[in-house]
């Protein structure tokens, strides 16, 4: 499909708006967090050595969960599921993590940012396989690009914002950035039940069947030419 006509389709799709505010929100605060580990956790007594640790177990442990559960996604198809069980999960670990700096010990800051880690990377090729399936017949290029730019943008704007609304000096402890995380949390948490909405009857073929289902109408799919060859052959 033209570039074009991509875009004019996209603009009339509810399922692919929900997905790419739920994965612009969510790839932005990863970028954001990431970016500003040792700001949020020195002023309670880390060091810059932990909070680097803390910033390698978020990715560390994310590739290697997204390793063992992108082939089980790409054998299962379950996409949805994986989107709708996983952004609570993301949503309560950011909620967990505007608290755990304050516990001033490893344990609590290190297991959220693995959970994080973990559900975040494990999403992303559930959230852009899905829009494969909901966006036909839009190139998955389109949508791909349309989505980490989203999320590429907004966490430039949350890495402004969250410096903005860190705490001065007389703060306890001094400069902290509870209120960027509290910022970070509400956002988070909002977006969740959107991936909830997808698939929905009222989504209609915006659903996870409609690259499927017109597929199989033009008789494109592994199962439509079956069928085709089928009703030839007993045509002759």
């Amino acid at each position: 499909m033209p570039l074009l006509e991509s875009f004019k389709e996209l603009s009339t799709n509810l399922s692919f708006y929900l997905i790419f505010i739920t994965f612009s929100v969510y790839v932005g605060f990863f970028n954001a967090l990431s970016s500003l580990i040792n700001q949020i956790l020195e002023p309670y007594g880390f060091s810059e050595t932990q909070a680097g640790i803390g910033g390698g177990l978020l990715i560390i442990v994310g590739l290697v969960t997204a390793a063992v559960t992108s082939p089980i996604l790409d054998r299962t198809h379950a996409y949805l599921f994986a989107a709708r069980a996983l952004t609570p999960l993301i949503g309560a670990a950011y909620l967990a993590f505007t608290w755990a700096p304050q516990t001033r010990g490893v344990a609590a800051p290190f297991a959220v940012l693995s959970v994080l880690g973990a559900a975040s990377f494990a999403l992303v090729p559930a959230a852009l396989e899905y829009l494969v399936e909901i966006t036909f017949p839009v190139s998955p290029e389109v949508t791909s690009v349309v989505c980490w730019t989203g999320g590429q943008l907004l966490g430039g704007v949350f890495i402004v914002a969250m410096n903005a609304l860190k705490d001065g000096a007389g703060a306890n402890p001094p400069y902290n950035m509870h209120r960027a995380l509290v910022f970070q949390t509400v956002l988070c948490v909002a977006v969740v039940p959107l991936p909830q909405l997808l698939g929905r009857k009222f989504m209609g073929l915006g659903g996870d069947m409609r690259r499927r289902f017109l597929l199989d109408e033009a008789g494109e799919s592994p199962q439509g030419r079956q069928e085709g060859v089928g009703a030839r052959e007993g045509s002759v």
